[in-house]
């Protein structure tokens, strides 16, 4: 698969004088993607964004991000579970690497408004399909 490199990576051109360059010698491992991809759902789910959307269809690059609020109690079960279902909605809609992702609140920190989720999914990779598991500290 062709996205395995860190979107924030292919916005940047380190040397943009030069229109063609060379293809890197080393490509890409699976744990290489695996870090990648941790590091992309980090900045997706901590980059808070106004506009709210429903669907595919009301995206548009301005809409790259999360609207997350902490739980006011974490007592309040249907509150997490509305919480895990729309993290897992922005990596269904802004992660492509990722199959069946499935979030669970695991905690919170000394703060509040910090939370634990941990990250379960499938990421498949030129043309590979491996389990992906990992934590994620979302700072709402």
């Amino acid at each position: 698969m062709s996205n395995s490199i860190p979107l924030f990576e292919k916005l940047t051109d380190e040397n943009p004088e030069e229109p063609f360059e060379k293809t890197p010698r080393r490509s890409p491992t699976l744990e290489d993607v695996r870090n990648f991809v941790r590091e992309d759902l980090t900045r997706l789910l901590n980059t808070r964004i106004a506009i709210l959307w429903k669907n595919r269809k009301d995206l548009t690059p301005f809409s790259y991000g999360a609207n997350i609020t902490a739980p006011t109690s974490a007592e309040n079960v249907f509150e997490m579970q509305e919480l895990e279902n729309s993290i897992n909605k922005i990596i269904e809609l802004f992660e492509p690497r990722l199959r069946n992702a499935k979030s669970k609140i695991v905690g919170f920190g000394s703060d509040p408004r910090s939370l634990f989720v941990n990250i379960d999914a499938i990421v498949e990779f030129e043309n590979q399909r491996a389990p992906l598991s990992f934590p994620v500290v979302i700072e709402s």
